[in-house]
C-alpha cells in the first residue's frame, strides 16, 4: 500500500479509514493557486457515491486489490453466487456490488472479482456481453422512415431497445456500462 498523488479512474484508495473506488477524476485549474482534483468516489463498505475535492499534490494511500476469476452460478435472496475458479469455493456477492450488471449475467459467465483481505468488494465488468433474443415482435412494414426501435427480451429477462431488423434467435452485443444495444452478432 503506497501513498499516491497520481489519481486515476478505477483506482482504489483509503479515505476516512475506508476503501473507496475512484469512479471519475477531473482536474480543475485556478490560475496561480494550483489545481484542484475533483474525485467521484464510491465507498465499498456502504455503496454510497459522492464527490470530494482535494488539492493537487495531496497524497492518499492506494489499496492493492487481489483479483480472482469468478464463475456465475445462480441468484438467491442473499445475492449473486459465484464459484472461485481456483479454489472452487462459493462466493456470495450482494446486489449492491453487482448493480445493473446482474441483468446481464447468465449461468457460467466469468468475470473478475476484486477482493481485499479475502472479501470480494467489487467486480470488474466485461465491457460487452452477448445475449440471445428470446422474444421479439415482428417489424411493421412502413415503420422505417426514421431510426425506429422496438423492445425485445433477452435470455436473462432483460428488456432492451434494438433496431427493427432484430428477430427472435438473434444474438446481440450489449454495452455493459450503459446497458444499450451495440450490434448484432453473426
Amino acid at each position: 500500500m503506497a501513498l499516491t498523488n497520481q489519481f486515476s479512474k478505477d483506482m482504489y484508495i483509503m479515505f476516512n479509514d475506508q476503501i473507496h473506488h475512484i469512479l471519475d477524476r477531473q482536474l480543475k485549474t485556478q490560475g496561480r493557486q494550483g489545481g484542484l482534483i475533483i474525485l467521484r468516489l464510491r465507498n465499498l463498505g456502504t455503496g454510497n457515491v459522492f464527490s470530494h475535492t482535494i488539492k493537487s499534490g495531496t497524497k492518499l494511500e492506494e489499496v492493492d486489490m487481489e483479483t480472482k476469476e469468478l464463475q456465475y452460478l445462480y441468484k438467491d435472496g442473499q445475492g449473486y453466487n459465484f464459484m472461485d475458479t481456483t479454489t472452487f469455493d462459493t462466493v456470495s456477492i450482494s446486489e449492491d456490488i453487482i448493480g445493473d450488471y446482474g441483468k446481464l449475467l447468465k449461468e457460467g459467465d466469468k468475470l473478475l472479482g476484486l477482493s481485499n483481505e479475502g472479501k470480494v468488494l467489487n467486480i470488474k465488468r466485461n465491457p460487452s456481453v452477448t445475449l440471445e433474443v428470446v422474444e421479439a415482435q415482428d417489424a411493421v412494414k412502413g415503420n422505417t422512415a426514421t431510426n425506429a426501435m422496438k423492445e425485445v427480451t433477452t435470455e436473462t429477462g432483460l428488456k432492451i431497445m434494438v433496431p427493427l431488423f432484430i428477430k427472435k434467435g438473434d444474438k446481440i452485443s450489449i454495452n455493459t456500462e450503459n446497458i444499450s444495444y451495440t450490434g448484432r452478432i453473426n
